[in-house]
């Protein structure tokens, strides 16, 4: 129990000292698990390492039953070929290049497999939480990054499940994964059958939610158990038989404080059962950094550009991805227990981990990604030139409505300029001879070649309200009218507040729908 008291205080103190220096958390809180066992190693003070170790597995429980509960399949239609494109060609090159760096830092091959292994999935945590923070999680790349999150946890199970059962031979390994298998087509007819009966039979309050909730986590975990897989895997197959709509939002909400507290436990536990490594290790940790982001970034965002997505949202993705996941802790630790790594190397792991999780925030920034766009070897500026334009139109960003947008505009021979991130979008504009530019629609020297100031009026069809407000604040005292596309009452409130026209998406979809109804009315009246 002092022990448990101690981690929680630290907790505490790592969480605080985050929010008054604006920082992540997670590496505070390493790094107070690494200060307490130097604390408690100068006082003579023995850790109850056995107790710590249990806490870090029931932590990693609750962080993957939590992950698993974000990660519907219902996601994932529509867009199949391209998660399965994308999830297995980044699995297995980034696992090729982390086995490949490992045996040219000269580790052996069961270490180099582990390693490649741990390089290969990107951490559902970490990206669904910055998808939700940046209101992301149901655009379309959204959509094609949680899916390619499931697919790869999947991946990543069965590899787990087929090494630890390697050192009993290929036939072990195969019924280890079998095993997985068969709870995994368990867990999906939880998710597809079991689930939503209850849901729509019971009518179940808060209390009896959180405690059906933790009962399927036991209750998968208790299966794993008993088909000799680590317990793990059922934790987040109970997550994931939980994520079908509405039940995956409800239990998402009484679990946030809960995973959250967990996860202060389980990274300062972490931290306080590390071994520092060797410091040829450490510099072994920074290549492994740099293959795993360079691989991801370039890797990935040529795929996703090749299956149809944008240029902007192929690189978003990319470097969304860019991290070792939560899974890779669990693997390091298995084999741990196995006896197959040995603790430096689980070490040497968690700082790969924690250094990735701990970087995404930093990497995925807007300008970030706007930066690499300029270096897409199609990025040109000006495609199709804009002389000197007055009284024209600027449209900032395509989207789905941009065809009708321009349509209307020639319909009423005003003239005008179209600026986009995607290198399709400006192909087709070039070939209709439209004046174009490929380039970031919130960049005041974007603004500035589109002779935004002199325009009649400037429509704002970008993906986030906040990149036009940046339009606004440099054309607070111009002559042009700004149209906001927004989706929520705040959003609209800001654009008003800084002198814009917001156009409601909700209200003009409810619009067309009423238009849509009455014509059928008048129609079926008629005849």
């Amino acid at each position: 129990m002092t022990v448990f008291a101690v981690l929680l205080i630290a907790a505490a103190i790592a969480f605080g000292a985050a929010k008054l220096f604006h920082l992540p958390p997670i590496p505070l809180l390493m790094l107070s698990g690494v200060c307490l066992r130097a604390i408690g190693n100068h006082l003579g003070i023995e850790a109850n390492d056995d107790l710590v170790r249990e806490m870090i597995e029931i932590g990693l429980a609750v962080l993957v039953f939590t992950a698993g509960v974000d990660l519907s399949p219902r996601r994932m239609l529509g867009r199949t070929k391209p998660i399965l494109i994308v999830a297995i060609t980044q699995f297995i090159t980034l696992g090729a290049a982390g086995v490949f760096t490992a045996r040219f830092l000269d580790y052996d091959w069961t270490t180099a497999l582990y390693l490649g292994c741990s390089l290969s999935a990107s951490s559902t945590l970490v990206v669904v939480r910055h998808l939700q923070r940046r209101r992301q999680m149901f655009e379309p790349f959204g959509r094609l990054v949680l899916g390619v999150l499931l697919m790869q946890d999947v991946f990543i199970i069965l590899l787990m499940v087929a090494l630890l059962k390697s050192p009993d031979g290929l036939l072990a390994s195969i019924h280890g994964v079998a095993n997985a298998i068969a709870l995994g087509f368990l867990a999906i007819a939880a998710h597809k059958w079991l689930i939503p009966w209850v849901t729509k039979r019971l009518k179940l309050d808060d209390e009896e939610l959180m405690l059906g909730a933790l009962g399927m986590l036991f209750a998968f975990s208790g299966m794993a158990y008993l088909l000799q897989l680590p317990f793990l895997v059922g934790a987040f197959l109970a997550g994931f038989s939980l994520s079908a709509f509405p039940m995956n939002g409800l239990v998402r909400g009484m679990l946030g404080s809960l995973s959250g507290f967990f996860l202060a436990l389980f990274f300062i536990s972490i931290g306080s059962v590390l071994t520092m490594p060797p410091t040829e290790m450490l510099w072994h940790s920074l290549i492994f950094i740099i293959v795993l982001i360079a691989v991801t970034v370039t890797l990935v965002s040529i795929i996703v550009e090749a299956v149809g997505y944008s240029t902007r949202a192929s690189i978003e993705t990319g470097v969304m991805l860019s991290q070792t996941s939560e899974f890779s802790l669990m693997l390091a630790l298995t084999g741990v227990a196995s006896g197959q790594i040995s603790e430096e190397l689980f070490s040497l792991i968690a700082i790969i981990t924690v250094s990735t999780m701990t970087l995404t925030p930093f990497i995925s920034r807007d300008k970030v990604s706007w930066s690499l766009m300029k270096l897409h070897p199609r990025y040109r500026r000006g495609e199709s030139g804009c002389e000197e334009m007055s009284d024209h139109a600027v449209l900032l960003g395509y989207g789905r409505a941009g065809a009708r947008t321009i349509k209307t505009l020639q319909e009423h021979n005003i003239p005008i300029v179209v600026v986009d991130d995607d290198a399709a979008i400006i192909r087709q504009l070039i070939k209709q001879e439209i004046p174009c530019i490929q380039a970031d629609g919130s960049d005041e020297q974007t603004l500035e070649a589109t002779h935004a100031k002199q325009a009649r009026i400037i429509i704002c069809s970008m993906r986030r309200t906040r990149d036009a407000q940046i339009a606004l604040r440099y054309l607070r005292d111009e002559k042009p009218k700004i149209l906001v596309r927004t989706f929520e009452p705040e959003e609209a409130e800001r654009v008003e507040a800084a002198g814009g026209y917001p156009i409601r998406s909700a209200d003009a979809s409810s619009k067309i729908f009423m238009e849509w109804v009455e014509s059928n009315m008048n129609t079926k009246t008629e005849t």
